[in-house]
């Protein structure tokens, strides 16, 4: 099995592969992807040469991993260089931010805990572990990028008022931004920053950009999508300009927010909670560190395998719990919508669920609890800003999940695929004695099993989130064609928030639309959209909810069936 430094050499080769191409890049544009290929071929090709099964899987598995992860460097390039153009032929004035090293030291510190437990396994694991510490290295693949992403962002990030177009422009080397304040929604001064709530592995439902770079005052300018966080100097002077040129007439209820550091008392709940949920959920610091105890008690494998399952099981048990603190959700405070939700629940027979409110710019609901009695029923701050008949078509549909126990089921579903995987490997290394002479085709036997792996997640979701639609239609007054106009609704407002954040961080000049979710797309997006997502298309939903001569039994899914086999195969 390969060892902790051989996954990170090839850790390392993936995001040297990367790092040449976009080298190659600024000399000839075309040049690039040649040579990431001629280069990649090359690292292919020794790999199989210097390595037998299972190691070229993992080997090149990790190397794949992080050569895509290193695309957060590439997609903002652009629109740092036409900003920078722009600037140029502008009359702008910057705007001075506070810059602390402890601010940053901070982000690699949490980043580093919440890792922790996995890289002590990797130092100390036994070569047994080999197959964790591949979990591992996939997980550190994505991790390191962002991490570095963030450290030249707080280095080098500066902010401008553009006073001739009434724009912000927030540059960094790879994430750049041009704000319209017309397009301002809320504005506030943060006393200090929230890290909790900004620190992308401490949160869930995130649409924050945080381009803060020290505790001092912090703008927070909230803009269809997504909410920015700068800290400014002379943050009240700033206000009052931005908030002169907001475009609504809305009144701000808060301009100014108390935060309290991290670490204060008042908080201790909602940091430990949030770390738990970074340990276990975005990361597997919490069963690597459980590993490795009981290896070092040489705990029989079974009890291993038993505690484990147990310890997963119990954080599914508390899933809801967990996910309130990572969202910062707060029951909802509206009357209507606990009117509707109460009315929509007690049909469900669920009366004892709640309805919670996560501040985010995204339009989203979200059921968690592995059971009816530990479930509660979350809506983004956008969401509720939706017609009432709309709100309640979501909460119908959310009613549902947890009726079903869909969380839970979701979960449970995963394992028998995951233990298909683990017996095809042990069968292989069992029974094929010349595995070295058939490495090519074993090779590209695991890799399709493992592409298989969402295509089968997305069939037993898709039809949960129909079954869904159709008894939570049932449960409305306006039938399925309140939850299609619901639907609409939801998928019309996430279209127009895309929208803008397209405009705020693509190029001029090749920013294309976002294809509307209403419409039917072309037979490339129809096919990952029906085989990998975990919601059917919502044109599809709305087509079909506001067919009469559906109602959810075998004629209806016999009717998914056939659509999401011609839907995705066939160009029509």
């Amino acid at each position: 099995m390969l060892s902790v430094l051989e996954m990170v050499t090839f850790l390392s080769i993936g995001i040297l592969i990367s790092v040449l191409g976009i080298c190659i890049t600024f000399i000839h544009k075309r040049s690039g992807m040649v040579g990431e290929i001629l280069f990649a071929s090359t690292v292919v090709g020794w790999t199989f040469h210097h390595y037998s099964f299972p190691d070229v899987f993992i080997a090149l598995s990790i190397a794949s991993s992080s050569y895509f992860a290193m695309y957060v460097f590439t997609d903002g390039r652009k629109k740092t260089r036409e900003i920078k153009d722009e600037l140029f032929s502008l009359q702008v004035k910057e705007i001075e931010l506070h810059r602390e090293n402890k601010r940053v030291i901070i982000d690699v510190l949490i980043t580093g805990f919440i890792f922790l437990g996995a890289i002590m396994f990797l130092l100390y694991g036994p070569e047994e572990g080999s197959v964790m510490k591949f979990l591992i290295m996939i997980g550190f693949a994505t991790m390191i990028p962002e991490l570095i992403k963030r450290i030249v962002s707080f280095l080098t990030v500066r902010a401008f008022y553009g006073e001739e177009n009434e724009y912000l422009y927030v540059v960094t080397p790879f994430e750049s931004r041009k704000y319209p304040l017309a397009d301002i929604e809320h504005l506030s001064i943060e006393s200090s920053v929230d890290l909790l709530k900004l620190h992308p592995l401490l949160t869930l439902f995130s649409s924050n950009t945080d381009f803060t770079t020290s505790f001092r005052h912090v703008l927070s300018l909230r803009f269809p999508g997504e909410t920015s966080y700068l800290t400014v100097k002379d943050s009240s002077k700033w206000y009052d300009l931005f908030q002169s040129k907001r475009e609504t007439n809305e009144t701000l209820l808060e301009q100014h927010v108390s935060v309290l550091p991290f670490y204060h008392k008042s908080n201790l709940k909602r940091l430990l909670g949030k770390l738990y949920f970074a340990c276990t959920v975005k990361g597997i610091s919490a069963y690597t560190s459980l590993i490795l105890v009981l290896m070092f008690l040489n705990t029989p494998v079974w009890m291993m395998i038993v505690i484990g399952l147990l310890f997963w099981t119990f954080n599914l048990y508390v899933s809801d719990r967990v996910l309130k603190v990572a969202m910062d959700a707060k029951e909802v405070a509206d009357q209507r919508v606990l009117q509707v939700a109460d009315r929509i629940f007690t049909k469900a027979g669920i009366p004892n669920v709640n309805v919670y409110e996560t501040d985010s710019t995204q339009y989203n609901g979200l059921a968690t609890g592995m059971n009816i009695g530990r479930s509660m029923v979350t809506l983004t701050s956008a969401t509720l800003k939706l017609p009432i008949e709309s709100i309640e078509a979501i909460l119908a549909h959310e009613a549902v999940h947890v009726k079903k126990r869909d969380v839970l089921f979701g979960q449970l579903l995963k394992i028998p695929y995951l233990l298909l995987i683990i017996g095809v490997v042990v069968l292989l290394q069992q029974y094929v004695s010349n595995i070295a002479e058939n490495m090519m085709p074993i090779f590209f036997l695991l890799w399709l099993m493992m592409l298989l792996f969402p295509i089968q997640q997305s069939f037993y979701l898709q039809w949960m989130e129909l079954r869904a639609d159709y008894l939570g239609a049932a449960m409305l007054e306006g039938g399925p064609t309140q939850m299609a106009e619901g639907l609409a609704e939801l998928a019309s407002r996430q279209d127009e928030a895309a929208k803008k954040v397209i405009e705020y961080g693509g190029v001029e000049g090749k920013k294309e639309s976002p294809r509307s979710s209403l419409e039917r797309s072309n037979w490339f997006l129809r096919f990952l959209e029906f085989q990998l997502m975990p919601h059917p298309p919502t044109y599809w939903r709305i087509q079909i909810l506001r067919d009469p001569t559906y109602v959810w039994g075998r004629r209806l899914i016999h009717k998914w069936l056939v659509d999401r086999t011609t839907e995705s195969f066939f160009w029509r």
